[in-house]
């Protein structure tokens, strides 16, 4: 430790001085101790393992601040892992460029203490051989609690005496302004360390305070807590992976559970927790559990609970509730290795230096998957032979796994090679993109993760007659020295990124450049004989083609429409045309409400379809689809490289197939066109655009000023639309009170008038606005059947026009005959109501009809309804969720006929609940919101089976992935299945129809005899 010795003195309660003295107890001037660091200070840097001095990172670390501390004094930021030696290399650099006056600022109590007791010897620089025994240690402050007014002068004091200055944004922020202008005044280097904490705001505050000085940020990431990178230039960043070469980490096992129920999900943790730490201590590692909770009473509870159990590994309890000499006790247990389970709140944070903590249960995770495994990534250094990998358990089922894995690579994607995923609940598409990935040659995929490379779906093609492949005809095209190849030749994929070196526009300096990507993926579909290619440069894609494919022809012309077969519903948005030569005008472009006459041209006068773009239904989802008479096909997606594969292989099936007629695709698609009158028919269905009918959120409301009281939409009903005098009029019912509003169209335009009720507002976070105006902007959405079945949907004053499919008859097992006598339903009552009337056909429907082994059946009958009966069925083993919504009608009669007018407004519900589909956490969320206003106006239930807590594990079920499902049923006695009459089957047919071009849904009917 020196020819010196150290004293400590304390400054109020807490603050230490610590001075180096000599043995008179001469307390040493700063110029002789600057003066001692000069001559006692020696270099050494570790290139092997029989050499003693600093890591490399931490030596290229020093020697990146020196180089920058040579041109500039603007902040700088230095990523360094955890483990490869953050705090030695602070300390070098404050020993070796002789700094007189260093603040440093730490995120906790535990790590203050630790930096003051590792940087007032400069850690394990004299171990190192460094630092010879003439050195004089700095005068070392540790500032961590205020003083009275009669220790501010020796505060002060302190603060001018010393060479460091130890503590935490906190404490700095809150400094009496005359000890705080000293601290200001005097430093020269302040230093940030675990600097991705600087979004906090007494971190940004005290950083603005000390812009003018040399400003160091230490950190194992470059990105602050908030997702944001931190501010300042980084000088200097080691890798995850470089480290993880260089031995410094080992690889952290992950153990990631699923458990939705919250009061299993402890349990779990920890079963598999001591399972790992029972296994490492089998194989002779000194490993210790660590059980992470985010507050004292949790920890306790944890430990009592569940870890107090397992005796044999001496478990202990740590936080700040426990006497401190009681923790000191248990944390030297930890160190020791007899106390192999330590359960803690956030003390084992930041700053932790016990290596043989390995195994981390986290039962209360941080904000995010990513800080949870950059806090694991500190078990993951390695120390000493008896020590395995880290390992790390935790419950996913809260977190959309796969989407905080992704943000964890955007972070570093060095992850990726530090962290195995040990899950049984592997995705199957995952495990499909591994063995593809695996495929191409390992030695391009050094720097390159392949599973992290997403791109727009979208494709040129080639045909191409031969099989043969150039596999390196891309030299010829592409600079090999600045590009990387990654080539799959059993899959016949070839991945180019080629480096792009460019003047900037804005300067004819040479040395001003910027530097690009080009991106080319090009795929050889076999099966078809079609080469398909997506790039950022279209030139060089075409001379790459040429280049690997000697015998490739561009596909163009008709035949790329073919690519919109099977695209049900199809909504054309634009539409281009090239004309006749003969014609002046040689491009017109349609879009909006002319698309019905640019598709009417497309079909009878030979205009040659430059370019189109639509929305339609594919596979029970919406699509977007676009494709050109150049051969280029393009959807709206960003995916990746194997889901891009598979998609060129369907378009070029289907680019090939000569029996799709182009013409008949256009002619069957739907166009809006303007209307200047409601169409005949009759209307059956209403509703508000879907983003406001699937909101469950309180901000937008509709507002009756005589009550003084508000509602959001998702409590009131829109229904009853009808056509009276040529305007469209429709009932909005609120709070049981009905407003009548109408919809009128003229030659140019639409409006809404109210023409029944108090005067209704919407109050929103823009203002309050009359309903005709919020009407005008969000105009409802209109349904009408005609006899022959065609639907004509009106909103605002334009119409779509869908007509019948020929031939199509409703499947078989779609009608259910129930003899509603057995049950002693009354036709006629629909609702149970609170008082669960058992004679009513929701009663019935409940208890007869719905499926008794669903996990939830929920009552949502009333304003706002889903359906008047939910029923969900929870499949844990294949990861689906089954939703059934069940619309009942009474019977407009005592008996069951053929009237038509007792299937409008079911048909019209179940077409309507179809949006439930894409919004499933909004149904579920709509679910927990009605329930809890039942309890809290009747205290009663909806559920009648199921409860909250089952609805809450569901919305973490479908958070995490789980695929969902919905059925539809319609559930109408007064309909006679013997009685069916061809207008009745014309709106049923029409309601299935829709269900099945949209998202595939099925449609049950259950009736009378």
């Amino acid at each position: 430790m020196g020819k010196y010795k150290n004293i400590i003195s304390t400054i109020g309660r807490d603050n230490k001085l610590s001075r180096c003295t000599d043995d008179e107890d001469k307390i040493f001037k700063r110029e002789e101790i600057i003066n001692s660091w000069k001559v006692s200070y020696h270099e050494r840097v570790s290139r092997n393992e029989d050499e003693m001095g600093l890591r490399l990172p931490q030596f290229g670390a020093l020697s990146a601040i020196r180089a920058h501390w040579a041109t500039s004094k603007s902040p700088a930021t230095i990523v360094l892992p955890t483990g490869t030696g953050k705090s030695e290399t602070m300390y070098a650099t404050i020993i070796s460029e002789r700094i007189p006056s260093t603040l440093i600022i730490v995120p906790s109590n535990l790590l203050r203490e630790q930096i003051f007791e590792g940087v007032r010897h400069f850690g394990i620089l004299p171990k190192l051989n460094m630092i010879s025994d003439k050195v004089i240690y700095p005068t070392t402050f540790l500032y961590k609690s205020k003083v009275g007014n009669e220790d501010e002068k020796t505060l002060i004091n302190a603060v001018e005496e010393a060479n460091i200055v130890v503590s935490t944004p906190g404490m700095i922020k809150n400094m009496h302004s005359a000890v705080l202008d000293t601290l200001i005044e005097k430093v020269e280097v302040v230093i940030f360390d675990e600097a991705h904490h600087l979004a906090a705001p007494d971190w940004s505050t005290v950083r603005e305070r000390f812009l003018g000085k040399k400003i160091l940020q230490f950190t194992a990431t470059p990105y602050r807590n908030d997702g944001k990178k931190v501010d300042g230039k980084i000088i200097f960043n080691y890798g995850l992976s470089l480290a993880q070469r260089s031995g410094y980490f080992k690889p952290i096992d992950f153990y990631p559970i699923q458990e939705f129920d919250e009061r299993k999900s402890d349990e779990e943790i920890a079963k598999i927790a001591i399972k790992q730490l029972n296994e490492d201590l089998k194989k002779g590692f000194e490993h210790v559990l660590l059980a992470r909770a985010n507050s004292r009473k949790r920890a306790d509870e944890l430990y009592e609970k569940i870890y107090s159990q397992y005796k044999e590994y001496n478990p202990v309890v740590i936080h700040t509730g426990i006497r401190p000499s009681q923790r000191k006790k248990y944390l030297q247990q930890v160190k020791d290795g007899k106390a192999k389970i330590v359960v803690c709140v956030d003390m084992f944070g930041e700053g932790i230096d016990i290596p043989t903590l390995k195994i981390a249960a986290i039962h209360d995770k941080y904000k995010s998957l990513p800080i949870t495994l950059q806090f694991i990534g500190r078990f993951a250094r390695t120390s000493g032979n008896k020590l395995g990998n880290a390992k790390l358990i935790t419950n996913v089922a809260m977190d959309d796994l796969k989407e905080a894995i992704e943000e964890l690579y955007h972070q570093d994607a060095d992850w990726n090679q530090l962290l195995n995923i040990h899950s049984n609940q592997a995705i199957n598409r995952e495990v499909e993109l591994g063995e593809f990935i695996n495929k191409f040659e390992k030695g391009h995929i050094k720097e390159i993760d392949l599973s992290q490379l997403k791109m727009k779906v979208s494709t040129r093609m080639f045909l191409h007659p031969s099989k043969r492949t150039l596999v390196n005809g891309w030299k010829q095209v592409l600079n090999p020295d600045r590009t990387t190849s990654l080539i799959n030749e059993e899959d016949s994929v070839f991945v180019f990124i080629e480096e792009i070196e460019t003047k900037v526009a804005w300067s004819d300096q040479k040395d001003i450049v910027q530097y690009d990507y080009d991106f080319f993926v090009l795929f050889f579909d076999k099966d078809n004989g079609i080469v398909h290619i997506n790039e950022t440069d279209t030139g060089k894609g075409n001379r790459l083609v040429d280049s690997m494919f000697s015998e490739a022809s561009a596909i163009k012309g008709d035949s790329v429409y073919r690519s919109l077969e099977g695209v049900n519903r199809l909504m054309i948005g634009t539409l281009g045309l090239k004309q006749k030569p003969s014609g002046r005008i040689s491009f017109r472009m349609f879009a909006g409400a002319d698309i019905k006459t640019g598709i009417s041209e497309a079909v009878t006068s030979g205009s040659t379809k430059s370019n189109l773009f639509g929305y339609g239904y594919q596979n029970g989802e919406r699509i977007s689809i676009g494709c050109s008479y150049k051969g280029k096909v393009w959807m709206r997606w960003v995916e990746r490289i194997n889901f891009w594969t598979d998609w060129c292989q369907k378009i070029g099936k289907k680019v090939m197939d000569d029996t799709i007629d182009t013409n008949n695709i256009l002619s069957n698609s739907l166009a809006l066109e303007v209307i200047k009158e409601f169409p005949e028919g009759i209307p059956y269905k209403i509703l508000l655009p879907e983003i406001i009918e699937v909101s469950n959120s309180s901000t937008r409301q509709l507002y009756i000023s005589k009550e003084q009281k508000e509602f959001p939409f998702f409590q009131t009903v829109l229904k009853n639309p009808g056509v009276v005098n040529e305007s469209l009029r429709f009932e909005f019912w609120v709070n049981e009170r009905k407003f009548v509003f109408e919809q009128i169209i003229n030659e140019t335009s639409y409006s809404f008038k109210q023409i029944e009720g108090e005067e209704l507002l919407v109050k929103s976070s823009k203002g309050t606005v009359k309903m005709t105006e919020f009407l005008h902007e969000h105009s409802p959405e209109v349904s009408f059947i005609q006899n022959d079945g065609t639907i004509i949907v009106v909103q605002e004053n334009l119409q779509t026009v869908i007509k019948p499919k020929s031939g199509i008859d409703l499947p078989q097992g779609s009608f259910t005959a129930i003899d509603w006598k057995k049950f002693k339903v009354d036709i006629k009552s629909e609702s149970q109501g609170r008082g669960r009337k058992t004679d009513s056909i929701q009663y019935a429907t409940i208890h007869k009809i719905v499926d008794q082994a669903s996990d939830i059946i929920f009552d949502d009958d009333g304003a706002g309804e889903i359906a008047d009966v939910v029923s969900v069925k929870i499949d844990s083993q294949s990861q689906k969720v089954k939703f059934h919504l069940y619309h009942c009608k009474y019977s407009a009669e005592k008996l069951p006929g053929a009237r038509v007018s007792d299937l409008y407004e079911v048909c019209g519900q179940a077409e309507k609940s179809i949006m439930w589909n894409d919004n499933v956490l909004q149904i579920v969320q709509r679910m927990i919101e009605r329930e809890n206003m039942r309890q809290r106006k009747y205290d009663e239930t909806r559920f009648e089976k199921g409860d909250l807590q089952t609805l809450h594990m569901l919305k973490k079920m479908v958070k995490s992935g789980f695929e969902t499902e919905f059925e539809i049923s319609i559930v109408q006695p007064g309909v006679s299945i013997m009685k069916i009459t061809d207008s009745m089957k014309q709106i049923i047919l029409a309601t299935d129809s829709y269900l099945k071009d949209t998202y595939g849904l099925r449609l049950t009917c259950y009736f009378s005899e």
